[in-house]
């Protein structure tokens, strides 16, 4: 059964799509290129304004707590040299109470120094222990 009709086939029909030319296909990677970048200082802009955001809570929290200790740390002091004042004098309290806090002082100030050699920023200076 043949029939004088045309098949229709689609194929020949579509034209075949049209290439980008180079400068289209580097204009195109370009505006790719642009997008990405604003969205990368979106993201960075953001995280900044939360990292902000946490150090100011953060700070506040602190000063907070510092004042807290900073007002224990004067109760003890000033017990210790009221507990201390019947039985060595009001004077040898406060010299004995003061000379404690300096010399406790003085042992964790080391102590902190010894530590704070270990921090070290290897692109800009040498450890110096580790050397030995």
């Amino acid at each position: 059964m043949t029939t004088d009709e045309t098949k229709y086939n689609a194929a020949e029909d579509i034209p075949p799509p049209i290439e980008p030319t180079a400068n289209e296909q580097v204009a195109l990677v370009l505006e790719d290129l642009r997008a990405m970048v604003k969205a990368e200082m979106r993201y960075h802009r953001a995280r900044l304004n939360y990292t902000g955001q946490v150090l100011r809570w953060s700070f506040r929290y602190a000063a907070v707590a510092a004042f807290a200790f900073g007002g224990a740390s004067i109760a003890l002091v000033l017990g210790l040299v009221l507990t201390l004042s019947p039985l060595i004098g009001p004077l040898g309290a406060t010299l004995v109470v003061t000379v404690s806090f300096a010399i406790i002082g003085a042992i964790f100030g080391a102590l902190a120094q010894k530590w704070m050699r270990k921090v070290y920023f290897p692109e800009i200076e040498k450890n110096v222990d580790d050397e030995i």
